[in-house]
């Protein structure tokens, strides 16, 4: 049903002491109520003939009675259904207009004052007005009404039957956990009176200054109510235009629509306030202070370390006593929009969901409200980075040890802790309205309509950008064609493709009312049934996304997740027009051809692997913490302005930089072969710690860094202590220097460490190249995402070993700063970088085994750190595809089956 709007009468004001006279009282209201109800709708259904005003009348006096059988002692179990009772009620009095947030229809019902009668009289035409137009409203909703006022009565009479709990198990539905409506009203009414900015016309006298600071409301997945009150958590930015602190505040709106003037302490606004104003009698909890419009700017600009508190009351901002502890430190700087995440970072299908939800239901919950005056997007849906404090232990995103301190010194970005960016200094409405009554128009919900988009961009990891069609008509009737073809036609991401979540956005997508609601005359219902599909909203949208969690398992602590990865970018976003079709409508990385768009895919697909085996990783008791895998890259360096390494994350995993060609401080890379190659091996191993020795300028200097590959090879076995070494190059000949390098660093480290190198790109014009001819290396191909070798691949050895290939053609990747995007390369030395870093995943997961308590992988799996236990494993995960050639791609290996198990599949590979 509606949300529940709490009636005056229930505030904790105004009662006395004594509970027991208290719920009497609130008992005594709801019966007149209802008694009320009962003979305005009996006289209704008599003079208009009206049958379904005498099926109200006849509910609410069932509900009268079982209330009159109900004893003061009972109340305490219906204080929560009671309120929502009476707040239903209220609604359909106000039938189809929003109750007012400030008055209680209700009171002034039972108001019997003399001086009062003319505002009574008033009361009970509007009452009657609305029940007239709720009785010519959707059957639908009147039987969603009914049915949740039959339940309460039912519960009425079965609650203090201690005998019967299977049975009001079984009536008991938990229903949503709301509060009034104008809360959000007198929530939204007050901030857009307090917080036009003063600071800027202060600093900028004869200057129209309307801009001010920056606003943030809290996304939450679930209601705080606190003293009578609702809680919202706000953040501002203490200087205007400019982010670089941010104040959170929490705000408590009063349930009761209007109460008697709160007594505040010293009653002075926040100018005038001594600093040494003497203590009054009053408690704590109820001292404040009134905070003025012209003084909210410096309540923000406060760095006081803690959580302002301050309640909403009778249109005026009350600054509390005591304030909270703060949960979370926000960092300064700017807020990221969800576009910008999904362009840059690759959220997982957990944080997804958790996000869905969270957004579904806040969307839900303001759905009736002004805050729909604002755009809901993903340009507007932002994200700030925070830090845990030292020993919060609330239940709050909670991230690994070796994260720590990390995000201590530079924040994260939690997907369960999204936020409304607003401003209330635009004038006019951003939002989308929430009926279109236009003609030629398909779909007429513009709101439902920007639910749906956010959950499809959440879903494809994807920001939509929606060719603009220069009217409000053209845009809505292309962007539901668009989505609704997208979301019918193509598959959601691989990893992501969940059917409930599915028909949830195509619940939306096509919501028509009811046949009843769209005949002639009828058209002002079909406008202001906003409560029809609000109720659409949560039972369509919010229950399934909650559904889904629980099956999965998260949802019982949804904040209990990883920061989002900034080391995993996808680097894109869909850029759709309207004019292209529904085919083309899937998410790219770049306008290459079909192979990379495929190989772009693949890699996705290795992503989903790895996020498996971190959710292991997490899930299961270490033994002992190890130490990340460590690959050294020798290429022509990298360049480290490209878009892809300035992320924190990425930087972080760059442990260290040797430039034996130039001698340079700092990473360089003039060619960009070893840029592509070194993001190449991040994105498949992206928990891997990186070693980047730079041995040549370009290729042609290649030809003359035999010594520098030498030292690179010294420094990488010796001192950075390697697991693998990534040489994406070859020569026509061996080279002594290097092939003693390459021995000497086997012999120093007991054959435990993996070079690998790609074989050719000639095709069957050469043999292979060295150093990947040589026994100590493993030696890599190209192939195609199908796993086909390429025909530049050297010949095959009928009479030598098996030779491996991966994923080599048209693979993406970054490039030189100067360019923009990614490039797709092909080859041999890009098979190569794939697989180093499927080598690396490999080992990480090993490692893990090794580790854990429980499978306690012996001691002797330490081989898969050898070539003939690395070639045995490869060996075992890759596809024959006949002529000696096996094609590695993990992704059967590890999907589809329990990950422990696969500990077991390599252990038979490495112990054989």
């Amino acid at each position: 049903m509606v949300p529940a709007r709490q009636a005056r009468l229930f505030g904790d004001d105004d009662y006395s002491d004594d509970k027991e006279s208290n719920d009497a009282r609130v008992l005594d209201f709801a019966k007149n109520m209802l008694a009320k109800a009962v003979i305005i709708a009996t006289d209704l259904a008599t003079r208009n003939k009206e049958c379904a005003a005498g099926c109200l009348a006849a509910n609410w006096y069932i509900a009268k009675t079982a209330l009159d059988a109900a004893g003061v002692h009972q109340l305490p179990k219906l204080q929560r259904r009671l309120p929502k009772m009476l707040d239903d009620l209220e609604y359909i009095f106000s039938w189809p207009s929003l109750p007012s947030p400030y008055t209680s229809l209700l009171e002034e019902l039972l108001n019997t004052s003399f001086f009062q009668r003319a505002s009574q009289r008033q009361a009970e035409k509007r009452a009657r007005q609305g029940i007239l137009s709720f009785c010519k409203s959707s059957q639908d909703i009147r039987d969603l009404y009914l049915k949740k006022l039959q339940r309460f009565a039912e519960i009425v009479m079965a609650v203090d039957d201690s005998n019967d709990s299977r049975r009001k198990e079984a009536t008991d539905v938990e229903t949503p956990d709301a509060y009034p409506a104008h809360v959000n009203a007198a929530l939204y009414s007050v901030l857009k009176s307090h917080t036009l900015c003063t600071c800027t016309r202060k600093l900028e006298p004869g200057i129209d200054n309307t801009g001010g600071h920056h606003a943030r409301l809290r996304l939450n997945d679930k209601i705080t109510k606190i003293n009578g009150c609702v809680a919202f958590d706000m953040l501002f930015a203490a200087t205007p235009l400019v982010s670089d602190h941010w104040q959170e505040l929490q705000l408590r709106v009063a349930m009761r629509k209007k109460a008697s003037k709160a007594v505040h302490y010293l009653e002075q606004p926040l100018t005038s306030l001594p600093v040494d104003s003497p203590i009054s009698d009053m408690s704590e909890c109820e001292r404040s202070r009134l905070i003025l419009p012209e003084t909210f700017c410096r309540l923000v600009k406060t760095r006081i370390g803690s959580r302002i508190c301050c309640r909403i009351q009778d249109e005026e901002l009350l600054q509390l006593y005591d304030g909270d502890p703060l949960k979370q430190q926000i960092g300064p700087g700017s807020s990221m929009s969800l576009r910008e995440v999904l362009a840059q970072c690759k959220l997982t299908p957990r944080m997804k969901l958790v996000l869905a939800y969270i957004v579904a239901r806040s969307f839900w919950q303001y759905y009736d409200s002004p805050w729909m005056d604002f755009a809901w997007s993903s340009d507007s849906i932002h994200f700030l980075r925070e830090s845990p404090l030292d020993g919060d232990s609330d239940d709050e995103s909670v991230v690994s040890d070796a994260s720590t301190e990390l995000l201590k010194a530079n924040g994260a970005l939690f997907a369960s802790r999204p936020c409304l960016a607003v401003d209330f200094s635009e004038q006019g409405t951003g939002g989308p309205i929430e009926y279109c009554n236009s003609y030629a128009v398909v779909y007429r919900y513009p709101r439902l309509l920007a639910l749906c988009i956010i959950l499809l961009e959440i879903a494809q990891g994807s920001g939509l950008v929606l060719e603009d069609k220069g009217s409000m008509e053209g845009n809505l009737n292309e962007s539901w064609h668009i989505t609704r073809r997208y979301i019918k036609r193509s598959r959601l991401r691989k990893d992501f493709d969940y059917p409930d979540y599915r028909k949830a956005i195509l619940s939306c997508l096509n919501y028509k009312p009811d046949d009843d609601e769209t005949g002639e005359g009828t058209t002002s219902n079909v406008e202001t049934d906003v409560f029809a599909r609000k109720a659409m909203v949560y039972s369509s949208v919010v229950q399934p996304l909650v559904g889904l969690l629980k099956n999965l398992g998260f949802a019982e602590h949804l904040h209990i997740i990883d920061p989002i990865d900034m080391s995993r970018s996808p680097d894109r976003i869909v850029k759709l027009s309207a004019a292209i079709p529904a085919e083309a409508l899937a998410s790219h990385i770049c306008q290459g051809n079909t192979n990379t768009q495929a190989s772009a895919q693949w890699l996705d697909d290795i992503s989903s692997v790895n996020a498996s085996i971190r959710e292991l990783k997490k899930s299961r008791k270490s033994r002992e913490r190890g130490r990340a895998v460590r690959i050294a890259v020798l290429d022509t360096g990298y360049d480290g302005d490209t878009m892809f390494f300035t992320f924190q994350e990425r930087k972080r995993r760059i442990k260290g930089w040797k430039d034996y060609a130039e001698g340079s401080s700092t990473p360089v890379d003039s060619n960009g072969h070893g840029t592509h190659t070194l993001a190449l091996i991040m994105k498949v191993a992206p928990a891997a710690d990186i070693y980047v020795a730079r041995i040549a300028k370009d290729r042609a200097g290649l030809q003359n860094s035999a010594e520098n590959i030498a030292q690179a090879i010294a420094w990488a076995s010796a001192e950075a202590e390697v697991d693998i070494i990534s040489m994406a190059f070859g020569f026509t000949e061996e080279i002594p220097l290097i092939t003693t390098a390459l021995l000497a660093a086997q012999l120093a480290r007991n054959n435990q460490v993996l070079f690998l190198a790609a074989a050719s790109n000639s095709g069957a014009n050469r043999r292979e190249t060295f150093p990947a001819a040589l026994d100590c290396v493993i030696s890599i191909r190209e192939t195609n995402h199908h796993g086909a070798f390429s025909d530049s691949n050297p010949p095959v050895d009928p009479r030598g070993p098996i030779v491996f290939g991966t994923v080599g053609k048209d693979v993406p990747s970054a490039w030189l700063s100067s360019v923009d995007g990614e490039i797709p390369k092909s080859g041999s030395s890009v098979a190569t970088a794939v697989a180093t870093g499927l080598i690396a995943m490999v080992l990480e997961f090993v490692g893990v085994g090794m580790r854990d308590e429980e499978m306690r992988l012996p001691k002797e799996m330490s081989r898969a750190w050898t070539k003939t236990g690395m070639v045995n494993i490869l060996t075992r995960m890759s596809h024959d595809l006949g002529n000696r050639s096996h094609f590695i791609s993990p992704l059967s290996f590890f999907s589809g089956k329990d990950l422990t198990k696969s500990w077991g599949a390599i252990s038979d590979a490495v112990l054989g």
